[in-house]
């Protein structure tokens, strides 16, 4: 597996991760970025479209590619502007922000090694 594609298996983990929390334990995984647990089934509706991207992503990664990758780097950029967004609002966390902060520095690693492999 190429480092592009490597980078966006081992995101595709994390989502796969994240996505389980949602839908398993959602209280843990969202009190540690400060949002109410909402009681309702949408947390685990989230929790599986979180763990199906991570599933795409993986499987993606593994036929390598290439655009895919890309486009994973554009959104996870907008992600990470429209949680600042929500909090500049008041509809959103500072925590939320950090979190998102993960995933934006994950699509930074991820167009870096588009870079690299191109040159």
């Amino acid at each position: 597996m190429q480092k592009p594609a490597k980078t966006v298996w081992l995101f595709g983990i994390y989502l796969l991760i994240e996505g389980l929390f949602l839908m398993l334990a959602p209280s843990s995984l969202l009190s540690s970025i400060g949002i109410p647990d909402p009681e309702s089934v949408w947390r685990i509706v989230i929790g599986f479209v979180v763990a199906v991207l991570g599933y795409y992503y993986i499987r993606n990664a593994k036929e390598n590619l290439v655009p895919f990758f890309g486009f994973t780097v554009q959104v996870r950029i907008i992600q990470f502007v429209f949680f600042i967004w929500l909090y500049v609002f008041e509809r959103g966390t500072l925590a939320l922000v950090v979190f998102s902060f993960i995933e934006f520095v994950a699509g930074m690693w991820t167009w870096n090694s588009l870079k690299r492999s191109r040159a």
